[in-house]
């Protein structure tokens, strides 16, 4: 496929989406949610029939609904591989997109097309444009401000960075359950620790009980590796999933050093909450 260069370029906002600190109440009885990886190059053995390609999307399934952080970078695979997980597309109540590279948001017309969902894309409201431009039948909403995308659930404000030369734009998904936040993160671009940074500001006081996605340390010197994984532990996140972007050697030195809090969370891995 042909990338259009307009979907690389920055946009002026059109709408902010509001952000409300009151809607952080906890209820006291919750019903289990958990997230599973549907878009990935690495597979788990637990869901063998799932189709293996590089990229990322992961399937928040809780109570009522269901949110997608990512949609890969083909369309008939994050398709295939939804419809393999019995997904019903009528519970998707928001797509997010947390950057706009393309093997996390090509597969978008394998969950929008017909009418599997009509739910609304968020993108970062620099890359909003470009977005919509690449894929005029989504219901693109820019994101410049935290954001509840669902009950309980939210896209944090854009971090921006220099990448390659360009401008870059990612955000991150932030679910809230009893035991604290969990964290689910596209490449990580602007580095995690600086994304679990921003989430505590966010939402103060708020324990996070887990960060789960694509690290990008592939090229990562192995002294930087440790460093990070301690400065994640001293932020107080409790369990971690390194995936797609985060390279073998991140994964087996945060295995090392974090034991039985290291969660795998490749291709039809699931984490309950």
């Amino acid at each position: 496929m042909r990338i259009n260069p307009a979907f690389w370029m920055a946009s002026p906002l059109i709408v902010l989406c509001g952000f409300s600190m009151a809607a952080l109440e906890t209820p006291s009885h919750e019903k289990k949610g958990a997230v599973t990886v549907v878009y990935n190059h690495e597979g788990s053995s637990s869901e063998p029939e799932l189709v293996q390609r590089g990229g990322f999307a992961a399937y928040v399934h809780l109570e009522e609904h269901s949110v997608l952080l990512d949609v890969g970078g083909e369309a008939s695979i994050i398709l295939e591989n939804l419809q393999r997980l019995d997904t019903d597309f009528s519970r998707i109540e928001a797509v997010v997109i947390s950057h706009n590279h393309w093997d996390h948001v090509f597969g978008l017309p394998g969950v929008m097309s017909g009418s599997r969902t009509k739910a609304p894309v968020y993108v970062a409201e620099s890359a909003a444009a470009g977005v919509h431009q690449q894929f005029p039948r989504a219901t693109v909403v820019p994101v410049g401000t935290t954001t509840e995308v669902a009950p309980r659930v939210w896209v944090t404000k854009p971090l921006e960075i220099e990448f390659m030369g360009a401008h870059l734009s990612e955000q991150a998904l932030v679910i809230e359950r009893s035991d604290g936040l969990h964290v689910l993160v596209g490449c990580s671009h602007p580095g995690i620790v600086d994304i679990v940074k921003l989430v505590k500001e966010e939402f103060p006081g708020k324990p996070i009980a887990f960060v789960g996605g694509g690290f990008h340390l592939r090229s990562t010197p192995e002294p930087e590796i440790r460093e990070i994984a301690a400065e994640l532990d001293e932020l107080g996140v409790r369990k971690i999933g390194p995936a797609h972007c985060s390279g073998d050697a991140a994964k087996r030195i945060i295995r090392e050093l974090w034991g039985d809090r290291f969660v795998s969370f490749d291709l039809g891995d699931t984490v309950r909450f």
